[in-house]
């Protein structure tokens, strides 16, 4: 299948502009929907390469809505905070103020660990347990304001998490807050913070994490319980694609997009061997029902675009773009855009990297991000070149010795394993 819309070549990119020349909003630029999915901070660092990849070609201020999931939030939220920083200002600013501290930070501390022990010593565990915890110690780590209500102007930033008592999406957003089951309440109260929507949309069923919140607060139009119970966003949509299916759900208007894009970091549900018993049977069964809602949501989207060309793109973390072709699904893209990509043994690992909230080295961070780069730019320039930059300028890992390469391997295979002690305090 190919995740990705045609249309007609031009005969030349658009070069990037210096990073100190302003990037205004050109007349021609689309209105731009991004979805950040879930997948830890291995779908936060993928992310970002794509920001990173969409601050050089200009795209940043066409940006009107970002929809992000779990650690797609994580990213979401150091964007949102830092936007008036970066978003005309160029690449530059977007590493210095967004890029660097985030890296920073995941890479010299083990934000799980911290939570962890916070839970443990019952430091901050109250009412809305251990999840709320969570939330305070991500906001406070990665840097972040206080209370929704605190995050600058710029795109709409909706955090989407799970709500067990409807099975379906409950959203937090600096302008609003709700759901479709209990409406929505324009802008968010004062005092609904930041730390808790991260929680929400972040708190995976696995690790016994639910993020409980009061509703007397909120001041919902519709019959509410004194308190709902949610879990990661991404058990319901882990693309947060949802958002732009259409507005005519009662939900709050967003400025509409014209081009959405959509970066999965999600991972593969890989061949099993081994006999399952009934314990395992449990797991697995969950694992099949993701991938194939995930992948049900994907081939919904892939449709739309074959139907509406130039109206997105799909870039995905387990596509290696050495192997993207054109719509037919046969025909291999120019070599010339992905001449930088990762070389196809490291770019087939990055889906098995561990999606939890330890520390990452900054040699992950950095594979991570550049593969989400040359992603969105071996995509973007083959099927809306008039997007896309003529050269791409991040080239670090374009020329590898089969030494290095060697060497990058054993860091991604190391990458994979979980870990509560050795990956630091």
């Amino acid at each position: 299948m190919v995740y990705s819309l045609a249309v007609p070549r031009v005969a030349s990119f658009r070069s990037v502009a210096p990073d100190d020349q302003p990037r205004g909003l050109e007349p021609s630029r689309p209105k731009v929907g991004l979805c950040l999915s879930g997948g830890g901070f291995r779908a936060a660092f993928y992310g970002l390469g794509a920001v990173r990849y969409l601050s050089e070609a200009r795209l940043l201020p066409s940006v009107t809505a970002i929809s992000a999931i779990s650690g797609g939030s994580l990213a979401a939220a150091k964007i949102a905070a830092h936007w008036p920083a970066f978003a005309e200002a160029g690449t530059g600013a977007f590493l210095d103020t967004v890029w660097e501290p985030m890296r920073r930070t995941v890479a010299d501390v083990n934000i799980r660990n911290r939570w962890l022990a916070s839970v443990a010593s019952g430091r901050g565990v109250g009412r809305g347990g251990r999840g709320v915890v969570l939330g305070e110690v991500l906001r406070r780590e990665l840097g972040l304001p206080l209370e929704l209500a605190d995050l600058p102007g710029g795109p709409h930033v909706i955090f989407t998490s799970t709500c067990l008592q409807t099975g379906r999406a409950f959203r937090f957003a600096r302008d609003f807050t709700g759901s479709w089951d209990f409406g929505y309440v324009e802008p968010t109260p004062a005092g609904v913070k930041l730390g808790t929507a991260l929680a929400a949309s972040a708190a995976f069923p696995i690790t016994f994490t639910v993020v409980r919140v009061q509703t007397k607060d909120l001041n919902l139009p519709m019959a509410v319980p004194p308190e709902i119970s949610l879990v990661d966003g991404g058990v319901y949509d882990n693309l947060g694609l949802e958002w732009f299916q259409g507005s005519g759900s009662g939900r709050p208007r967003t400025t509409d997009a014209d081009f959405v894009l959509v970066v999965n970091a999600s991972g593969v549900l890989d061949q099993k061997r081994r006999r399952f018993g009934a314990g395992r049977a449990i797991f697995r069964d969950l694992s099949v029902q993701y991938s194939q809602t995930l992948n049900v949501r994907v081939r919904w989207f892939v449709d739309q675009l074959k139907a509406a060309p130039g109206s997105g793109l799909y870039v995905g973390i387990n596509r290696d773009p050495r192997k993207y072709t054109l719509i037919d699904g046969r025909t291999p893209i120019d070599p010339q855009l992905y001449d930088g990509a990762l070389p196809s043994s490291l770019a087939q690992r990055m889906p098995l990297v561990r999606t939890d909230l330890d520390r990452f080295s900054r040699d992950e961070t950095e594979l991570l991000a550049y593969h989400g780069y040359w992603s969105t730019h071996s995509r973007l320039a083959t099927f809306r070149p008039d997007l896309a930059v003529e050269h791409p300028e991040w080239r670090e890992f374009a020329d590898l010795s089969p030494a290095e390469e060697q060497r990058l391997a054993v860091i991604l295979d190391d990458a994979r394993q979980r870990s509560l002690i050795r990956r630091g305090a």
